[in-house]
């Protein structure tokens, strides 16, 4: 193959979806044999995963947009690598890699949309992301939508829908021996085998946490033996906790902190919550349906692009505690029809949501291989 290398630059700090996407994105294209490595912020999880991945990582700081001394860096770093396309998370990193790509001759330079906001219609917002970047990854069609309708001026035909890719070997159902091995071990350590209905994701206020524990307030005296387990960490957890000290059996709410584990985690739950009042692709969603897990989830964003209503899950409107306690119930209630739902869901996550249709168009996008497969919204 040509000599290409992928550098994709991602200076957020904290662990999410992107990140979670970034790395997992670098180590399956290199696992296809491509030239593929990050570029992270000193101290980030993304950076010390990366390494523990072994995905060769630069540390280079990302604070100002556009400093002399990152474009510096960041520069020299692409020539002396070289590197032929670079995949930017954030604008701030856009801005930085844009135009020390450029400097450095680096062919393409692709923006990363992640979440479902508009386009700032500035000026120097034109010149990065017309004149500097050679495109924009979007990964919904709704994000797609939302940034078309905020920058006219962006043409359509730059614009590339790139789902998050599902590794359907690694998210896939559990059989039914392993799932009376799991119910016979929470016996055996004193927990409750009731019903688990899960959230995995940052604490923080756009995924509706709020919403939720208003939602869990309610179900819990109607279902008492229904439990709720919250993966993720955040600045919301001391609120969390203090709302479950209050709450008639607090013991029926786990925050068990970061998963590492997400596979196992998801084939726990009856069904997953997914309260967000907007989201850029809802990874989880999409974990959880390859796994055989229902989704109870709001119709933001992209979510309605995953979960299709009493097809792969139930969809509410946003910010409705009742509705979402209701949605909840009728899972809790009907076993087969969650099960059903979750069957759907595998095979819709298989059909269009796949970690190698991902890996093909991205290799395609930036020149790690000839043609792109097809970008077109998910099929029913």
């Amino acid at each position: 193959m040509p000599d290409t290398h992928l550098c994709l630059v991602n200076s957020l700090r904290a662990w999410g979806g992107a990140e979670l996407w970034f790395l997992d994105t670098a180590v399956g294209l290199r696992e296809r044999g491509h030239r593929v490595s990050l570029v992270a912020q000193p101290d980030s999880a993304l950076r010390r995963r990366a390494l523990a991945a072994g995905v060769p990582v630069r540390a280079i700081p990302i604070r100002c947009d556009a400093a002399p001394w990152t474009l510096a860096r960041l520069g020299a770093h692409f020539r002396r690598a070289g590197v032929t396309a670079v995949v930017a998370n954030l604008t701030k990193d856009l801005k930085a890699a844009a135009v020390a790509g450029r400097l450095a001759g680096v062919r393409t330079i692709l923006a990363s949309r992640e979440s479902d906001f508009p386009l700032k219609n500035k000026p120097y917002y034109r010149w990065y992301f017309t004149r500097l970047a050679s495109g924009l990854l979007v990964n919904s069609e709704a994000t797609r939508q939302t940034v078309l309708q905020s920058a006219p001026w962006l043409a359509a035909e730059r614009v590339h829908l790139l789902y998050k890719g599902i590794d359907l070997e690694k998210f896939r159902p559990r059989e039914q021996e392993q799932e009376q091995e799991q119910d016979q071990e929470q016996e055996q350590n004193g927990r409750d085998p009731g019903p688990v209905v899960g959230f995995a994701g940052q604490l923080i206020p756009r995924k509706g946490l709020a919403t939720l524990m208003d939602a869990w307030t309610t179900l819990t005296r109607e279902r008492p033996t229904a439990r709720l387990r919250l993966a993720g960490a955040g600045p919301l957890r001391p609120d969390l906790e203090r709302w479950r000290a209050q709450l008639p059996q607090p013991h029926k709410v786990e925050l068990p902190g970061q998963v590492e584990d997400m596979p196992r985690f998801l084939r726990g739950c009856r069904l997953l919550v997914m309260p967000s009042l907007s989201e850029g692709f809802g990874l989880a969603a999409a974990e959880a349906l390859a796994c055989g897990v229902p989704v109870v989830a709001t119709r933001a964003s992209s979510l309605p692009e995953i979960v299709l209503h009493r097809r792969t899950g139930l969809l509410v409107p946003v910010d409705d505690a009742p509705a979402l306690a209701a949605a909840m119930r009728e899972l809790l209630d009907d076993p087969t029809t969650a099960r059903a739902l979750g069957a759907a869901g595998r095979a819709h996550v298989a059909r269009n949501f796949s970690r190698e249709r991902t890996l093909d168009r991205l290799a395609a996008l930036t020149g790690l291989a000839p043609s792109p497969s097809t970008g077109e919204r998910p099929s029913p």
